[in-house]
């Protein structure tokens, strides 16, 4: 009770750190998106760094859990941050802006994974150490507001800055790594307030496979994961194709690219505030209808080969992306044990990572010989995955039943 009086109503560092690190990310990978196909005329080295990057969010996923129950939350998402940044800026300065060193991208890119890694986890943590418990709900919201909002504006500064004829590639790297010392400053404001808590003595491993017993056995648990997993790897493989497709296939420019990425993030943020507006629809089985849809535009983006109805498919990605996000988490909250919970988000952060270096890397390769046409594949993949995974679902909830 004590703790519960010290805290906050609202926080304006903890919404400004949120704001501030997906919005100096959103420069970062844009322009990172779009020098590496500029420079190596291809998506091969982007998906490479992809595929690299959810490797680095795999192994990550099994070890951050533990560390944020055990130590200092704040402590970690404000070190993780200065950390991240201070590496960041002495890599830039190695950096050829030319013809830029892939061993050294590979490193920026482990970097910046670990960073987001700790990052949104520790945020959402430490989120009830430091708001009234009457608060969270609502102050929840207004993070996703401040996330989805950095979204938008952070690929937009990319464009506006890309216009620049001075700026190149190390000077990106620049921005995004006094960005990210500026998040941690901002965390170290932070009013944080931890509940004394009883350690977990368990061993990881151990708990570990308890928690995949529970979701395996749990069929809704099992059904949010195997869609959120399904549906991702066309999200990453498309976010890979889209820099590629726009300035190879369908003629556009680093304006228009820039354009797109915000029009996505907005459409993000209209998807969460009408499923806050409308609850009814927040629900797993809507969801099949939301994934139908997209898989129906990327075949329509593939027979009309036109850059509006690609624009179009990536409004649609933005939204339906937002929705699986909401809709997953609510289940998984909602269904979950308590006792079970972290080991569920957990579970359902490491199924998606496992599977999408293997789907960014193929697609790196993929795009240039397919162009528009790897559409149909995504496509026609996601109506197949998604409705096979309703069958599976409900066929083992009638062997259940009997």
């Amino acid at each position: 009770m004590e703790m519960e009086t010290k805290k906050q109503n609202f926080s304006w560092p903890l919404l400004g750190s949120n704001f501030a690190s997906v919005f100096g990310e959103g420069i970062y990978r844009f322009a990172l998106n779009w020098f590496l196909v500029a420079s190596f005329g291809n998506a091969k080295i982007l998906g490479w760094l992809t595929g690299f990057g959810f490797v680095v969010f795999m192994i990550c996923d099994l070890i951050v859990g533990i560390l944020l129950d055990r130590y200092n939350r704040k402590m970690l998402l404000a070190g993780a941050d200065l950390v991240g940044g201070i590496i960041i800026l002495l890599l830039s300065f190695f950096l050829n802006p030319d013809n830029p060193q892939i061993w050294l991208l590979f490193a920026v890119t482990f970097v910046l994974n670990v960073d987001i890694s700790f990052a949104y986890p520790a945020g959402r943590t430490l989120l009830p150490d430091v708001i009234k418990a009457h608060r969270v709900p609502r102050f929840n919201a207004m993070i996703s507001m401040a996330f989805t909002l950095g979204q938008a504006l952070g690929p937009m500064a990319g464009g506006v800055l890309l216009s620049l004829n001075w700026i190149n590639f190390k000077d990106f790297l620049l921005i995004y790594s006094g960005l990210l010392i500026l998040t941690a400053g901002i965390n170290s404001l932070i009013k944080y307030h931890p509940e004394k808590a009883t350690k977990n003595k368990q061993p990881m491993f151990k708990g570990i496979v308890e928690g995949y017993h529970y979701v395996f056995n749990t069929p809704k648990l099992l059904e949010s994961m195997l869609l959120a997993m399904w549906s991702n790897f066309f999200s990453e493989g498309f976010v890979v194709a889209t820099p590629y497709l726009v300035q190879k296939v369908y003629g556009g420019d680093a304006k228009i690219y820039s354009g797109m990425l915000s029009l996505a993030a907005i459409a993000g943020l209209v998807m969460g505030i009408w499923l806050a507006r409308a609850p009814k629809f927040n629900r797993l089985q809507t969801l099949y209808l939301d994934l139908s849809i997209l898989g129906v535009v990327y075949i329509l983006a593939a027979v009309f080969p036109y850059l509006p109805v690609l624009t179009v498919l990536v409004i649609a990605a933005g939204a339906v992306r937002a929705s699986v996000t909401i809709k997953i988490n609510t289940v998984n909250q909602q269904e979950s044990n308590p006792k079970f919970l972290g080991r569920v988000m957990s579970i359902s952060f490491f199924s998606i990572d496992l599977w999408v270096p293997m789907i960014v890397i193929l697609v790196g390769y993929m795009v240039e010989p397919f162009g528009s046409n790897i559409l149909y594949i995504f496509g026609g993949l996601m109506l197949f995955g998604i409705w096979t995974i309703h069958w599976l679902i409900k066929h083992k909830k009638q062997t259940k039943l009997n």
